[in-house]
């Protein structure tokens, strides 16, 4: 389950061809688990997503995606085991730590041209809160000009922006 290239309330499916694929086969060595092995198509989207059961029980949450049809995930109990670990450090899932007070997209992959770094989060563009990716594939797509208000650590401000298409 998941948004994979931002098309929202996706669900694909899969075998499990195993649940006991070790991190040393998989050239993890820094890493001592094992991985659920599924053909579920894992994209940019969708990994992190919950990977269910027929009965529509996590069993393991999407990691990585090998090649086409030869994916990963964490088994269930492994993030279980984590949370509980982690659960009573304050330091780690502190809850006072301030919450958010706006909404957007953070952006990763960026032209330099553009005036926006990594991290940067769209808050508006052209108008519009940018509540997920779609608004914002769906206006520089469709604009020639791109007026975006963004948050960059405790600042905002406005960008003007002309989308071009690079190959």
């Amino acid at each position: 389950m998941g948004s994979p290239f931002s098309l929202q309330n996706t669900i694909t499916s899969g075998i499990v061809s195993s649940v006991h694929r070790g991190s040393r086969e998989l050239g993890l060595s820094s890493r001592d688990m094992d991985y659920i092995q599924t053909d579920a198509t894992i994209d940019f989207g969708n990994s992190g997503g919950p990977l269910v059961n027929l009965d529509g029980e996590v069993i393991g949450i999407n990691t990585m995606k090998v090649t086409p049809g030869i994916s990963f995930a964490i088994p269930s109990d492994r993030v279980q085991d984590f949370l509980q670990k982690y659960k009573s450090q304050s330091s780690w899932l502190n809850s006072s730590h301030r919450k958010r007070q706006y909404i957007g997209v953070i952006m990763v992959t960026l032209s330099p041209r553009a005036g926006l770094k990594p991290g940067d989060t769209i808050l508006e563009i052209n108008g519009q809160k940018a509540v997920s990716s779609a608004i914002i594939y769906d206006a520089v797509n469709s604009q020639s000009k791109l007026s975006m208000i963004v948050r960059r650590r405790n600042e905002t401000f406005m960008v003007n922006v002309i989308p071009e298409t690079v190959e």
